[in-house]
This record gives structure tokens, sequence and C-alpha cells, in this order.
């Protein structure tokens, strides 16, 4: 009997290590951008984001979107319609989602913890939803990149309420122009599901495009560069007296322009959504012009046809037909993962017979493919969602 007690307590003895081995660790510990480790549950199912999408979007990749349970940005919720008119009376409109929202409408049915104006966090709201993790990134138009003293006074506010908080920093925080800090972001966000190897992988397959682009559009000689503008057409600077805003050597914008496109950005002093009237754009005078989301979709038939836009009519972008509508976008004061689009949209506008092989509504459906792993007729909706269906008919 004794022998019999001896040999259990051995074989009990020789399992434990392999006992141990086998359980799941119940957290887990990161480091986030600020430097800072965060630990929460290994087995994370609640997640609450403070964004504008881009983190979806990583968490659509990663196969892991459906963790999320409440949501800090109305961009999210919202229906967008457009309405226009020309100057003749014909009346016109164009309507899209958040990519987000059209890829999984069920997030307008979460808790959002934000005001409908999108600038007052209620974290009474954010507490009683009881996240595991709180991801937000700053420099998104949620949360902002400018004050820093608000900043400071959210993370604390969050991390008083006991809740762990990763913090991210979009390109825009640092104040650079460059968009490298996104590998950053996407790296913090693969780490917190265990997948940041894959991660990388995406971050080098967004890279391919600007260095396919780059390639592309290397030793022109600057005199046959063409002179670019960023024009926000948004209808607020109307009301105050200005045409449109645009976008200095300092911004990402311009980065794009210039260093990956290899165009010049018409406007070369610093500073970003500077106001301008008709006769500053006149002074530009730009080859092209490109037209980002601005408090609103802007299509280029606006700027040809709207009767408010009769004085910019002799442009000569205009005249020749050269402006072109950007991704529709809600809430982008931050690159999202759909930037590569971006950047070939503004390529090829600055050097149509360099990407004359390339169709970037074709080349659009592929990248939501391999982004988002939808299928084709979902690819087709994600194009149309982005108000980009206007490349099919001008062939672009």
């Amino acid at each position: 009997m004794l022998r019999l007690c001896a040999f259990l307590l051995f074989l009990a003895a020789a399992f434990l290590p392999f006992q141990a081995m086998a359980t799941t660790p119940q957290t887990r510990t990161i480091v986030d951008m600020r430097g800072k480790e965060i630990t929460f549950s290994a087995d994370l199912k609640r997640v609450a984001t403070i964004n504008d999408g881009f983190v979806e979007g990583i968490m659509t990749h990663l196969g892991v979107i459906d963790k999320v349970v409440a949501i800090g940005s109305w961009s999210m919720k919202r229906d967008y319609k457009y309405n226009f008119e020309t100057s003749s009376g014909e009346k016109y409109s164009h309507q899209g989602w958040n990519t987000m929202k059209y890829l999984h409408p069920w997030l307008d049915d979460l808790p959002c913890f934000n005001s409908p104006q999108g600038n007052v966090l209620n974290f009474e709201t954010l507490a009683k939803v009881e996240p595991e993790l709180v991801i937000m990134r700053v420099g998104d138009c949620t949360v902002g990149a400018n004050d820093k003293e608000k900043i400071t006074r959210t993370i604390q506010l969050i991390e008083d309420l006991g809740l762990p908080l990763a913090v991210i920093y979009a390109p825009s925080y640092f104040r650079k122009a460059e968009l490298a800090s996104l590998k950053d972001e996407m790296a913090v966000i693969g780490d917190i599901f265990g997948q940041k190897g894959k991660m990388l992988m995406l971050a080098d397959t967004l890279a391919a495009t600007e260095k396919m682009i780059r390639e592309r559009t290397s030793g022109i000689s600057e005199s046959k560069k063409p002179r670019m503008l960023y024009l926000g057409l948004n209808p607020d600077l109307r009301k105050k007296g200005a045409t449109g805003a645009v976008f200095g050597a300092n911004t990402p914008e311009s980065y794009i322009i210039e260093n990956v496109a290899g165009a010049k950005n018409a406007f070369g002093s610093r500073g970003e959504m500077i106001p301008l009237s008709a006769e500053q754009i006149y002074a530009l005078d730009p080859d092209v012009i490109v037209l980002p989301t601005s408090n609103g979709y802007h299509p280029p038939r606006e700027l040809y046809e709207a009767a408010y836009f009769e004085n910019l009519r002799e442009l000569r972008a205009v005249k020749n037909k050269r402006v072109y509508a950007m991704p529709w976008t809600p809430m982008n004061c931050a690159r999202r993962l759909e930037y590569p689009l971006d950047m070939l949209i503004i390529a090829k506008a600055a050097y149509p017979e360099r990407f004359r092989d390339i169709k970037v509504y074709d080349f659009a459906l592929q990248f939501y493919r391999d982004i988002y792993g939808v299928d084709a007729e979902k690819a087709k909706g994600l194009r149309n969602t982005q108000m980009l269906d206007w490349m099919i008919e001008h062939d672009f």
C-alpha cells in the first residue's frame, strides 16, 4: 500500500509542471505609446474605443472586431448625406458612411460615450459599459492633438475609473508631416491582441503602395512637377468670408503631395486648414486641385458648377478639369487604414500618364479585400460608401 501511495505521489509531482505549462495566464501586459505598461485580462472580451475608425479597422483585419462594446465617436453612427445645386438649378446629392459602419452596422447599436457634437466624453456612460480595456487614439477628431492639458485630463479621468487604458498617438499628435508613426500605432494594437507580427505585416503591405508611387515619380525635374492644391471647401468658411482652406508644407497632406507623389504643394507656407479668399487662391492658380473631406464631402462638380464657386471658374485646374475628390472620410483629423488610396489618387491626379496602367477604381476593390478580408460585393460597397464611384465614369 505504501509503495502504491508513493507511486501516485511521484506521478502527481511529475504531472504538475506540465499542468502549470498548460495553464493560461490570467493577465496580459503590453507597453503603449506613452511607454507605460498596461495590464488587462488575457481573455479580453470587452473593449471600448476612443477614435474615429482607425482602431476598428485594425481590429477588423485581426478578426477581433466583435470585442468592441462601446465607441467614443459618432462618426460610426451617423448617416451622411450632402445636397448640391448647380448654377442652372439642377439638384443632386451624395451619401456615405464611415467604412467601419458600412462593414459593421451593429456598431450603430453600441453605446456611444460622446456628445453628438463629438467634443464631450461621458465617463459615466463609459464606466457603465465595464470595458476590460479602453483604447484611445490621440490626434483623431474625437480627442484632438492641440490641447495637451485636455488630453492629460482625459487620460487621468479614465484611469481614475480603474479602467486599463492603452494610448496610441496619431501622426497629427507629433506635428510632423510624415506618417511613420502609423506603424507604431498598429504594433501596439497588434500586441494587445497577441498578433503583433500580423500587424507589422499589414503595415508593410500598406507601405508597399507608397514605395510603388515613389518609384514611379522619382527623378522628375522641378520644372515638370505640377503644382497641386489640397483645398478644403468647408461651407462654414464661406459664411465667414473665406473660400476654402489649404494645407501647408508641414502637414501630412503636403508630405504626400511632395515627398510621395513627387509634385509641388502650391501653398508653400506652413500651417493647416489656412483660410484663403478667392483672390488668394487665384494667386496660387494651381495645375491640380484635390478636394478632401472638409466638414462634408465635396465632389469636383461642386467646384465646376455651384453658383457660390462661380468666382473660381477661371482657375487653371478648373478650366482644365483637373479637380479630383479624395475618399470620403468623416472626421478625418488623422489618417486611417485607407490612407494608401489617398496617396494613389494624389499621385495619379498629378501624373496621369505615369499611372495610366493603374485603374484606381479596381485597385481600391483589391485593397479593401486585402485589408478587410471582404468579398467582391462588400468591396464595391466600401468604394461606394467612400464616394469613389466617380472613378469608374472617368476611367481613373
